[in-house]
């Protein structure tokens, strides 16, 4: 038995045009489903717990404010995005490129790096950029310098410092850290040029998940690159790309590797593969791992320690877009998850951008007394210990499984708050810019950048 649970758009996966959708619940599961005209019937599983999809929608954000628009033209969304007049969210992050070049060509990479075309820009196309960011987004500005791999740019210190002196108020660099392993003054000097945090990929805790998803076995330089950040007190964020086949069994083992390294440490983000980029299968139903895929696994492999109703989403994206909890590392520890859905959403949601834009600067920022007061005993179990015990020792853990052609959804799209801004003065939600089709073809990304050859 079946049952239409809501109407959408999505995209073709052959000749990315607009076409309509349905999402279908079957036996528990959700699908979306679409017809194109000329290419035929798509069907790609989006969600499993049809009770718990539903029930998610009590945390919708009615966005009382439209956001800055760039692009005029109207009901194109999304083959004409920049923002548009259809968008209905700000923007609370914004990832930056400045070079689709890597020391490493992993086979799961989003963009592709190293082919296609060279994507360098000059320090006036990078300043321009800043500049559309400045001029569209609120502060508090929360910016993620990305790749390619940022850190293979000798100048990365200059283009954070020319962020900061342009209103930037925070800065994370996207980087795979084998540099900053290799290279500590290269990262004492992004520090000091104002790098707030790294967003560090860490695939898993033993080096053959490194060899499927990056062709080498990385984890003794990722353990390196760790060791130099606590070393010089850079803030990071572990990036666990989740592949059923891979390493959706290392869940639990990445969480516990992160605790011991609190608060150098300070979150886990899970990203379920997406298939865009260097990635070109066609997914079925086993490929995928969707949100309540991985919460399910979380709380089976931290035996109950973080359970799948501690994690709630942001309420800044679509509701079904992301989940996130945030725990504060004991004394024996364990740790003490502050979020769970039975305290319901937040009661003030007109500001939930501006709110969510505090929140990551917070989270980014490294608090240096932390080192000084890691692992001492002396907060005594009183509430005033633990509020200082939470201001350093605390364990962010999310998960935003980007949408690909085949489950992408216009709706959430339009409420989408990370974007990427382009050398031509837009901005863009950061799925829209990354699909590709069957052939390779994007709407954004290859056409933009392959423009763009200096540097």
């Amino acid at each position: 038995m079946s049952e239409i649970i809501g109407k959408t758009e999505s995209l073709c996966p052959e000749c990315l045009k607009t076409i309509p959708a349905e999402k279908i619940a079957e036996d528990d599961e959700i699908y979306l489903v679409k017809t194109c005209p000329d290419h035929g019937s798509f069907k790609s599983l989006i969600w499993r717990g049809v009770a718990d999809y539903k029930d998610l929608e009590r945390y919708a954000c009615v966005h009382s404010k439209a956001p800055r628009i760039a692009v005029k033209e109207s009901g194109t969304c999304p083959e004409v995005c920049g923002l548009c007049p259809d968008h209905q969210q700000h923007t609370c992050l914004v990832v930056l490129e400045i070079t689709n070049s890597c020391n490493l060509k992993c086979p799961i990479c989003f963009a592709s790096a190293n082919e296609r075309y060279r994507f360098h820009p000059s320090m006036d196309e990078i300043r321009g950029m800043f500049q559309t960011i400045v001029d569209y987004v609120q502060h508090p500005i929360a910016v993620q310098i990305s790749g390619g791999e940022p850190t293979i740019r000798d100048d990365l210190p200059d283009v954070v410092r020319m962020g900061k002196s342009m209103g930037v108020d925070y800065i994370e660099v996207n980087t795979n850290a084998v540099r900053l392993a290799e290279d500590i003054e290269y990262l004492k000097k992004i520090k000091e040029a104002g790098v707030d945090s790294l967003y560090f990929s860490f695939d898993g805790v033993t080096g053959d998940v490194f060899m499927k998803t990056c062709g080498r076995d990385l984890f003794a330089i990722k353990v390196k690159a760790l060791e130099n950040c606590a070393s010089v007190g850079m803030g990071v964020t572990l990036v666990t790309v989740v592949s059923p086949g891979i390493n959706l069994h290392q869940v639990g083992d990445v969480i516990n590797f992160a605790k011991k390294w609190i608060p150098t440490v300070k979150g886990i983000h899970f990203q379920p593969l997406s298939y865009f980029g260097r990635y070109p299968i066609v997914p079925k139903d086993e490929d995928r791992v969707v949100l309540p895929d991985l919460l399910k696994e979380i709380e089976k492999q931290t035996n109950g320690e973080l359970r799948a109703d501690n994690f709630i989403p942001t309420s800044c994206a679509n509701v079904h877009c992301d989940a996130k909890s945030m725990s504060i590392l004991m004394e024996d520890g364990s740790l003490f998850p502050l979020t769970q859905r039975a305290l319901g959403p937040p009661r003030e949601t007109k500001d939930v951008a501006s709110k969510t834009r505090k929140e990551i600067c917070d989270l980014w920022r490294y608090i240096e007394e932390s080192i000084g007061t890691a692992g001492q005993d002396d907060l005594d179990g009183t509430w005033l210990g633990f509020i200082e015990r939470a201001k350093s020792r605390y364990l962010t853990v999310s998960s935003m499984p980007f949408q690909d052609v085949w489950n992408v959804e216009t709706e959430r799209l339009r409420n989408c708050c990370i974007h990427t801004v382009t050398p031509d003065g837009r901005l863009i939600p950061f799925c829209l810019f990354n699909i590709n089709s069957l052939n390779g073809g994007t709407l954004y990304r290859h056409e933009i950048f392959s423009k763009f050859k200096k540097g």
